[in-house]
């Protein structure tokens, strides 16, 4: 009898400990989401400030030459094994292979306006099927603000995320404008 009242006491019925997980589950299921989210913004972060290196390494090659470079190889600094026009931040440099990361690429659109981008891919793909958030960031060379393209719907979520916005929509600026930010003659 004194056996029976101990076990009474000290354990949980199968009832109770499927309450317990049932809450767990619910919680997980809430937080999830806001985790990966916050994942995605530290790797817009990431790519903000790769790109924030290649526009002042753009801006130096500029003042010695008047010109901007076409490839990595013309700058002065560059991420290593960069090479061409576009550079991969995880996997193989320049492919993209095995990796879950950014495509930077540089683009030369006329002689003062020239921009830096990156988009989000998985082995080289900007909308490979795994990707939950499908944007690109976009930066002038001679501007200073980024533009966020939300690529899908979870992306322009993230976009107006990262603009200060409310609304999600397709193009924004971090300088808290929908629409993209301004080109750097425009002002």
């Amino acid at each position: 009898m004194k056996n029976a009242n101990i076990s009474r006491l000290g354990g949980f019925t199968l009832i109770e400990l499927l309450v317990v997980v049932l809450i767990i589950g619910i919680l997980a299921a809430m937080a999830l989401p806001q985790y990966f989210k916050a994942v995605e913004r530290s790797r817009m972060t990431e790519a903000v400030t790769l790109m924030d290196s290649v526009v002042k390494a753009q801006r130096r090659k500029f003042m010695q030459t008047n010109r901007y470079a076409n490839g990595f190889e013309g700058l002065d600094v560059s991420p290593k094994g960069a090479t061409g026009r576009f550079y991969y931040t995880k996997g193989d440099p320049q492919t993209g292979a095995g990796g879950n990361g950014f495509e930077i690429s540089l683009a030369t659109v006329d002689f003062t306006n020239s921009e830096v981008e990156a988009a989000r891919v998985v082995n080289g793909a900007p909308r490979h099927a795994s990707l939950q958030y499908q944007y690109r960031l976009r930066r002038w060379y001679q501007g200073d603000d980024v533009a966020c393209i939300g690529d899908n719907q979870a992306g322009r979520e993230l976009c107006a995320d990262f603009c200060g916005i409310d609304t999600p929509v397709r193009r924004c600026c971090n300088n808290g404008t929908s629409g993209g930010c301004p080109w750097p003659t425009d002002n």
